[in-house]
């Protein structure tokens, strides 16, 4: 069965970053008796971060690439076979407040590896914990903050043909208050990244992924529903 990694979107869905709702829908035509053309069609408003999305270096750096380039250059950061990794236990640590931080160490990647008997750092590696909670739009509770530790990024950097990084929290760093983005650059240094997945039901594993944003001109960040395929799915068509 495929698994599609972005949680169903809704006019009106609250945006994470204080941006108003993440996705608003306005009528431009709609079906009515007398009325010309007989169509219904609508224009979709879509903060992207709030929703499931791709992000390239230019979204923490002002030089950095754009999607367009991506396009352009080589489309195999968009498909492929991709890991997924769920981390077990909970190590989520209090904040304070209502906000609650796991920092993902290398010695969980390599634990997780172990399980799937992966001998070397794959292209594409998408990361989730085994548990947690989620908001009631779907996606992965903002309060429970999942990062890289900075170790792990270098480690999964230094893999130099790493393709993806993928998230199921909302953003690859938690530095409040402070302008850096460490984990993002780090990753940047190699590949894309994918944020806001719904990983909450695929199983630990290795899959084939197709996750091609909409493809946005000078984006910075685009929109996308990346999706999961065993491999006999795959099979069944070669």
């Amino acid at each position: 069965m495929p698994y599609m990694l972005s949680p169903m979107i809704a006019a009106g869905d609250p945006g994470m970053w204080s941006e108003g709702p993440a996705y608003e829908k306005e009528s431009i035509y709609s079906i009515s008796p007398g009325k010309m053309p007989p169509v219904n069609y609508d224009k979709h408003i879509i903060k992207s971060h709030s929703l499931t999305h791709l992000e390239t270096p230019a979204h923490t750096n002002r030089d950095g690439k754009r999607l367009d380039v991506y396009y352009k250059e080589s489309l195999s950061y968009f498909y492929g076979e991709a890991v997924v990794l769920k981390l077990k236990g909970d190590n989520y640590k209090h904040m304070g407040g209502d906000i609650y931080h796991w920092s993902i160490q290398t010695e969980e990647i390599n634990s997780a590896f172990q399980r799937l008997k992966i001998n070397q750092l794959p292209k594409r590696i998408l990361i989730t914990t085994e548990k947690y909670p989620l908001n009631k739009e779907g996606y992965h509770d903002p309060n429970y903050v999942l990062t890289l530790s900075q170790s792990a990024a270098d480690y999964l950097v230094s893999n130099s043909s790493l393709l993806m990084y993928g998230t199921s929290w909302k953003s690859s760093d938690f530095n409040p208050g402070k302008a850096e983005r460490p984990i993002h650059n780090t990753i940047f240094a190699s590949a894309l990244i994918l944020e806001n997945l719904n990983l909450k039901d695929v199983p630990e594993g290795i899959y084939f992924m197709v996750a091609f944003p909409l493809p946005l001109k000078d984006a910075s960040e685009s929109p996308v529903v990346p999706v999961l395929f065993e491999k006999d799915e795959i099979r069944n068509f070669i």
